[in-house]
């Protein structure tokens, strides 16, 4: 569960401007710069609300996914601090999904 807060906590950064702004792209695109697609923010976004609602051992294993997949399209970002994202994929990676539900 320590390993699903961190990662929840580095993405939920880049989600929270979603509530700011009148666009998500240009929102996506200010922080970004443009490297990562609205549609893996989206993908992530909805993993961790459906392992939220339900924590079941699928859906822990489709929010791992979606979070190692925001998290590598991150990697091309240059205002994500390299050592931020290592630490987050290792946590991601190593999720056990076994335990959930």
């Amino acid at each position: 569960m320590k390993s699903i807060t961190k990662i929840t906590l580095l993405l939920g950064l880049s989600l929270f401007t979603f509530f700011t702004s009148c666009s998500e792209e240009d929102v996506i695109e200010e922080l970004t710069g443009g490297c990562v697609p609205l549609s893996a923010v989206e993908d992530y976004s909805r993993a961790l609300e459906r392992y939220n609602n339900d924590p079941s051992v699928e859906n822990c294993e489709a929010f791992k996914a979606a979070s190692i997949a925001y998290l590598n399209e991150l990697d091309q970002c240059p205002l994500i601090e390299d050592a931020d994202l290592e630490e987050a994929l290792q946590d991601a990676s190593e999720l056990n999904c076994e335990d959930a539900g």
